[in-house]
């Protein structure tokens, strides 16, 4: 997991590296309001999952399973959007092309830590 992560980040900033300087601005100015949209939903699934582990809503099987669900959903979802405003913000082929790699490696990397702890 470690590694494509490492992987992921070095493909990151190779493509940041090709990006005008205009093209930089934009990125950190398309995205910088979602943070804190993205970051609550995700902390709101943490603890809806911590909260059901302490007092055992349902099963922790089946919260295992949903929680595994619920996170691939959130990242399908925002790597969707992200692609979406990267496209209709005519951010180069390039870029997009490597942040759906990245995006990729980091997703499976991610299911497969955590489909490994189920």
């Amino acid at each position: 997991m470690l590694l494509s992560v490492l992987v992921s980040r070095m493909l990151d900033a190779r493509a940041n590296k090709k990006l005008t300087a205009d093209k930089k601005v934009a990125l950190i100015d398309l995205f910088s309001k979602d943070r804190i949209y993205t970051s609550v939903v995700l902390i709101l699934i943490v603890v809806l999952f911590l909260l059901n582990f302490k007092f055992k809503l349902i099963d922790p099987m089946a919260s295992s399973v949903l929680y595994i669900f619920v996170l691939a959903t959130y990242v399908v979802v925002v790597s969707f959007l992200t692609y979406r405003k990267l496209k209709e913000n005519d951010f180069p082929g390039f870029y997009i092309k490597s942040y759906i790699l990245t995006t990729s490696l980091r997703t499976l990397a991610l299911l497969i830590f955590l489909l490994g702890t189920v």
